[in-house]
């Protein structure tokens, strides 16, 4: 059984009675007077637990996205209920179901609107809603928490998908009408043409030309059904706070948008989240499914305080990628990288595929070089060069390595993944 307010304000009406009478023992009286009430208003109050309750949830939700959701309940008695209800998720959540009043009719079934509004990813999970039925006084309640064990996945908020349409248009005019001239890694041969001036001489067919007695040239069409090999670092170094969320997200929303661009344009795509052991691995996967499957995988994917395992890593793409392929490596560029296991395990992959290392970088570190006004923002602005330079310096020895860098802000870095997908595309790299 429950209290509510009305008897709190029954009990604080006595006080003034309690002046204008001489007996003394009138506050005793009184409090057994809203005691009784409360006990009888309490009794008379439907049961809870004859009511039917049920939830209708979505598969899976987004973060800072708003999704609706029903909490259906049925009164199958014939009393009349007056209840107050509210569904447990944990506060993150933010279910707008918390505190709902409701007049259930005898013989009637009533469904409550809600939603959720997530910050947080992951499965979460609910043991119950707990009812409150009120008596005729509204004095006292009767509570029940039924027991309905339901989870639901947040998955990421995947905010880089707004870049994706134009992207998807610059392929699909890439490979619709753009024709290489040259042959990469990643070109099949098209057609043949005739030459002209500024084509490349290897690529003349002799014999089509000596036959035409003119010229003639192979062309070449960026390659379908390539590897396209997404590595995310969980480990300490993507728990780092660049603004508003850590380096992981911006990681993810890098890995969301390359792979459903690389997914459109045909090619297969792995996804491996790491950090001193593999914490996900999605196998060589294509097709409209794609991003949701790897969004589901990424649910759960937390930062851990280890360290990255590089050369574990190094030597499970070596042994089981045997055809050339596009190794994406998103983790983040710190001082002494150089001693770093990254650098030979670059240096290996390199020898054998197209290497691509995507750091997301703080953007506070960039504002603080420009703010020099007082000795402790001059200070801070030489810390920030300094990390700056060992950054620079540890992108320059990638690149000796056979790696492209690509050192950016949170909200830059997927954009510019994609673009640099696309680059290597038309140039036939992959």
């Amino acid at each position: 059984m429950a209290m509510t307010s009305r008897l709190a304000i029954l009990v604080a009406l006595g006080i003034p009675l309690m002046f204008l009478t001489n007996w003394s023992g009138a506050w005793v009286f009184w409090l057994l007077f809203c005691l009784v009430l409360w006990l009888l208003d309490s009794l008379l109050a439907p049961s809870p637990r004859f009511l039917v309750i049920t939830r209708s949830l979505p598969i899976s939700l987004r973060m800072h996205t708003k999704t609706p959701y029903t909490i259906t309940v049925a009164n199958p008695t014939k009393r009349k209920y007056r209840i107050w209800l509210r569904d447990a998720w944990q506060p993150s959540l933010h279910a707008s179901a918390n505190g709902e009043r409701l007049v259930l009719n005898p013989k009637t079934t009533q469904d409550l609107e809600a939603s959720f509004t997530p910050e947080r990813k992951g499965t979460l999970s609910s043991d119950a809603v707990t009812v409150r039925s009120f008596g005729p006084l509204g004095l006292g309640a009767r509570q029940f928490s039924a027991p309905i064990v339901q989870t639901v996945k947040v998955l990421p908020e995947f905010r880089s998908a707004k870049f994706l349409p134009s992207r998807l248009q610059t392929l699909r005019r890439l490979e619709g009408n753009t024709l290489l001239t040259h042959r990469g890694q990643g070109s099949e041969f098209d057609s043949l043409r005739e030459y002209v001036p500024g084509d490349d001489v290897r690529d003349i067919e002799w014999h089509v030309s000596a036959r035409n007695r003119v010229p003639v040239v192979k062309t070449w069409r960026p390659e379908r059904d390539r590897n396209v090999i997404i590595c995310i670092d969980s480990s300490r170094t993507s728990a780092v706070r660049l603004g508003e969320f850590p380096r992981l997200d911006a990681n993810m929303e890098a890995a969301l948008l390359l792979g459903a661009l690389a997914s459109s344009a045909g090619d297969r795509i792995h996804l491996i989240a790491f950090d001193n052991q593999i914490r996900a691995h999605i196998q060589p996967s294509r097709g409209a499914g794609l991003v949701g499957e790897m969004a589901s995988t990424m649910a759960n994917l937390d930062s851990s305080l280890t360290e990255a395992n590089w050369r574990g890593l190094g030597q499970t793409l070596l042994s089981s990628i045997r055809q050339r392929s596009l190794i994406v490596l998103l983790t983040g560029l710190e001082a002494g990288l150089d001693r770093s296991p990254l650098m030979p395990t670059v240096e290996a992959l390199a020898s054998r595929h197209q290497v691509l290392l995507a750091s997301a970088m703080d953007p506070e570190v960039r504002s603080l070089t420009t703010e020099m006004d007082t000795p402790e923002e001059a200070f801070l602005a030489a810390a920030a060069m300094a990390d700056s330079e060992e950054r620079r310096k540890a992108s320059d020895l990638l690149g000796m390595l056979g790696a492209r860098v690509l050192n950016t802000g949170p909200d830059e870095l997927p954009p510019l993944l994609a673009d640099t997908y696309i680059s290597l595309k038309r140039r036939g790299q992959i």
